[in-house]
């Protein structure tokens, strides 16, 4: 009955021992895999980077993109070797009006040794440069040459026409055809080149030529509202070309193709008379110039048709319809000038070119951002061969670009203070705290060193073998404090009440348990130890490794306190304010320019209708002096 509990342990150890066997012998499958994040290499960190910087160039926020290119240039991660960002770098220049800056990074590319592909588009960007600057025979050269050769056919398309407007340019219009010929006219870049090639061999005196190319165009199919307008149009220049030529029959064909509610319906509509009344179809014309006249007034087909309308009552003999007719356009004639006088003085106001920007920074179409204020005014009516220019576009361009800027320094000059404030309450505060963590992380240095000393003592201390010299420091924490007890029990058991030789033998065959039991577990405890030791020295590394980050970044902060940064925010004040200034000249400069491109043209049509105001009133006037003569005859007669 005694040697129950025994067994009962030793059973209990046993199966616990396999247990312990058994996990260790245990297998984890997928341990090796990491399942953390993956960290990105440069060049991934370049075109994720670079995505960002297409995503704003195709949205057309140029601006946005600029920036974005300079900024990783300024964190190295973009440099020269990074072809694809220089070049769309120097096309960005390109575009802002900045061709010294895009020449040297094009010729920085062009001297490397570079895809073929990425330097024929060097070469186009450098051409294309060259072009807008007006230098047209660098361009030219850049442009006929082979090493262009190997370009996506858009870029193929773009040089071939560059090189057509070159030619046109210079009045060679069979070397113009011969590169149009190879670009489809059924692309927007094919019907714009088409239409182009047509009136310059108009103008030039090849009339035949230049109308088969516009007649090509009203053929074609025509999906978007762009297509439609340049359709109309090509038929309103072939029909107007043809009326000029008294080809009146050819004229009527083309004028008919523009469509009654399209953008060029009204000069249609006023060309279309003129030809019935040049072949004697007077009552022909008539219905059309009335149709005209009821169109919008400020519309210059419109006002002449104000006056083409009523004569032609006259010729008819219906003199009291002509007299209205002359009187209504002097009515109309009186409205347009206020109008215009209205547009003279809101175009002289300061600010009126701000009014013209658009709403969304990055919108690339020339559409005022008050269009219908403008359009309802009249306005728009007068100035849209000033919309239309290239050279005007091309100030309003960078207006808008100086803007930009202007808004961007605006924002720094808002943010500046809110920086500095910031510093400065950054620099209070490390000046307040750094003693006393100083102070601190002096003491954590010295406790990690002595938890360091004690645990490399403690591995030292454990030994090689098993010593059960001393049976507590290889047994559990259960066994030795069961052992403690023994032990102290065993060494004063002569003076302890019931110290009778048969509670010796209790206690000594407790004891030899107690001992059999340390020693069984010995192995396994000593191991543990070990691994324990391990463990410590672990966190004991982990902790100086911690220990000395933050006497890093202590002295990361006591740096940061000696630091010139705030007076380098001070000095950024003053840069600020010169850049705001030199913008805010610039943008009253290019305003002051366009205004007086816009009142020029306001005060030529000003003069215009002034002029067909007087006519009219002298029309009204004689009608009423034949009406009055008639009368005066009849009555002596009688």
């Amino acid at each position: 009955m005694k040697q129950q509990p025994l067994k009962k342990w030793l059973l209990a150890a046993g199966i616990a021992a396999s247990c312990a066997t058994a996990q260790a012998a245990k297998v984890e499958f997928f341990d090796e895999i990491d399942t953390g994040p993956t960290p990105l290499s440069v060049e991934q960190h370049r075109y994720l980077s670079f995505g960002e910087v297409m995503y704003d160039y195709y949205r057309h926020a140029n601006f946005d993109a600029i920036n974005l290119l300079l900024v990783n240039q300024q964190g190295a991660l973009f440099d020269e070797d990074t072809e694809y960002a220089e070049l769309l770098l120097g096309d960005l220049y390109v575009t802002y009006g900045l061709p010294y800056k895009a020449e040297t990074i094009f010729n920085r590319l062009l001297k490397k040794d570079i895809l073929s592909h990425t330097r024929a588009q060097t070469w186009l960007h450098k051409a294309a440069l060259h072009y807008r600057d007006g230098n047209h025979a660098e361009a030219a050269m850049i442009l006929d040459d082979k090493k262009l050769d190997g370009l996506e056919p858009a870029d193929e398309a773009r040089r071939k026409l560059m090189l057509a407007n070159i030619f046109m340019a210079e009045g060679d219009f069979t070397g113009a055809l011969d590169y149009l010929n190879d670009v489809p006219v059924e692309t927007d870049e094919g019907r714009y080149a088409t239409y182009n090639m047509g009136v310059a061999l108009i103008r030039g005196g090849h009339e035949k030529q230049g109308l088969k190319l516009l007649n090509s165009l009203l053929t074609l199919p025509a999906s978007s509202d762009q297509a439609l307008a340049l359709r109309d149009r090509a038929a309103l220049a072939a029909g107007l070309t043809q009326l000029r030529s008294s080809e009146l029959d050819g004229a009527q064909a083309s004028l008919r193709q523009v469509r009654s509610d399209g953008p060029f319906s009204e000069d249609a509509l006023l060309a279309l008379g003129l030809t019935n009344y040049r072949a004697g179809a007077i009552k022909r014309a008539l219905p059309l110039w009335l149709e005209a006249v009821s169109r919008n007034s400020s519309h210059p087909s419109v006002q002449e048709a104000l006056m083409l309308a009523p004569r032609a009552y006259e010729e008819l003999g219906g003199m009291p319809q002509a007299l209205a007719g002359y009187k209504y356009a002097a009515t109309q004639y009186r409205e347009a000038l206020k109008d215009l006088q209205r547009a003279i003085e809101n175009i002289a106001r300061s600010g009126w070119a701000e009014n013209l920007l658009p709403e969304d920074s990055n919108e690339v179409g020339f559409l005022p951002a008050n269009s219908e204020d403008l359009a309802h005014g009249g306005e728009l009516s007068y100035l849209y061969k000033l919309f239309s220019s290239n050279t005007f576009a091309q100030r309003f361009q960078n207006y808008r670009q100086i803007h930009q800027i202007k808004t961007m320094v605006e924002h720094w000059e808002r943010s500046l203070p809110a920086l500095m404030e910031s510093y400065q309450i950054q620099q209070q505060a490390l000046n307040r705290h750094l003693p006393n963590v100083r102070r601190q992380i002096s003491l954590h240095q010295k406790e990690q060193e002595q938890l360091m000393m004690a645990s490399d003592k403690l591995s030292m201390s454990i030994p090689d073998f098993v010593d059960m010299s001393n049976p507590g420091d290889v047994a559990n924490a259960e066994q030795a404090i069961m052992w403690k007890k023994v032990d102290a029990m065993a060494n004063q058991f002569g003076r302890l009440p019931g110290s009778s030789h048969a509670n010796a033998l209790r206690l000594r065959r407790v004891r030899g348990l107690l001992l059999w039991d340390i020693a069984h577990q010995s192995m396994e405890q000593r191991e543990k130890q070990i691994q324990a030791a391990a463990e410590l020295a672990d966190e004991t590394r982990i902790l100086a490794e911690r220990v000395a980050a933050v006497s890093l970044q202590i002295r990361d902060a006591t740096l940061r306190t000696r630091d010139d940064l705030g007076q380098r925010l001070s000095q950024q004040q003053s840069r600020i304010a010169e850049i705001k200034r030199l913008s805010e000249q610039t943008l009253a400069a290019l305003e002051q320019s366009m205004q007086a491109d816009a009142l020029a043209l306001l005060q030529a049509n000003q003069k215009k209708l002034a002029d067909q105001l007087a006519e009219a009133h002298l029309a009204v006037a004689r009608l009423q002096d034949t009406s009055v003569s008639g009368d005066t005859k009849q009555r002596t007669g009688s």
